[in-house]
């Protein structure tokens, strides 16, 4: 009898929709086991519900769409928090049930687009917007979306509005306000921002300088925002706001001084 989870159409749409929101985000998932006989199979990756690498066990048997190639379509529980994703899986060769290829699952999750609480409300969308785009691995406007929150925090400290973030940063560290540590993380945000903003420059001959003319090798600039820069400049602007929000925050909890004595 065939499932009410084997709606073509339905499966299709569901498919459809999928692909278009999250196109080419990578898939923390792979199938562990396949068993044939009772038309299940187990998997292991990153649960959509609590973000923790999790086994993923079949309940109930699978709905195979005989299309091609074949897909398997099932309910799995993730072990860790026990709550439902919908698994499909292809069999890209008719004649051998064992060979299942994970193809997506749903839900595929949302974006973990938590930041601190103490991060002034007007500065928080643009960052949690920032980690909304990493999500979906658009490099360049995660970059872009950290900058951005960094010049509204640069006007929130207190530097005066101006064209140039490098001069709101410049004013900051000047009067005080952050420390020559802090000046050098934020324009780390500042340049990761004005990199993903431009487009690179087309490849040019490059000119190899007379061995043993330099001391030591500079890094050469980075042209492309990738994975890891956008990791970094997210990194860099959580600790930039943990030191200018949070940590003051935290230090007027507590007083450690001594009591003054009582007047007579």
């Amino acid at each position: 009898m065939k499932s009410e989870l084997g709606s073509p159409d339905l499966i299709e749409l569901l498919q459809g929709t999928a692909l278009f929101l999250w196109k080419n985000r990578p898939l923390d998932m792979e199938i562990v086991a396949v068993n044939s006989q009772q038309h299940s199979y187990t998997m292991r990756g990153t649960c959509p519900h609590c973000r923790k690498g999790s086994g993923f066990l079949p309940r109930g048997g699978a709905h195979i769409n005989h299309s091609h190639p074949a897909r398997w379509i099932m309910p799995m529980e993730c072990q860790t928090c026990c709550k439902y994703i919908l698994a499909i899986a292809q069999q890209p060769y008719p004649q051998n049930p064992h060979n299942l290829v994970y193809e997506t699952h749903y839900p595929v999750g949302e974006p973990d687009d938590e930041v601190a609480a103490e991060i002034p409300s007007h500065i928080r969308p643009d960052f949690k917007e920032a980690l909304r785009c990493r999500f979906v691995d658009a490099y360049n406007a995660t970059a872009e979306m950290c900058r951005r929150a960094l010049e509204a925090s640069c006007m929130n400290l207190g530097a005066s509005p101006k064209d140039v973030l490098e001069d709101m940063i410049d004013e900051l560290e000047e009067k005080r306000v952050i420390t020559p540590f802090q000046k050098g993380v934020a324009h780390k945000i500042r340049l990761g921002g004005n990199r993903a903003a431009h487009p690179s420059p087309q490849p040019t001959a490059v000119t190899v300088a007379a061995e043993g003319s330099a001391s030591e090798q500079t890094p050469e600039p980075i042209k492309t925002i990738t994975k890891e820069h956008a990791d970094a400049i997210i990194k860099f602007t959580r600790e930039f706001f943990h030191h200018v929000y949070v940590v003051p925050k935290e230090l007027d909890k507590y007083d450690f001084s001594k009591p003054k004595a009582a007047k007579e």
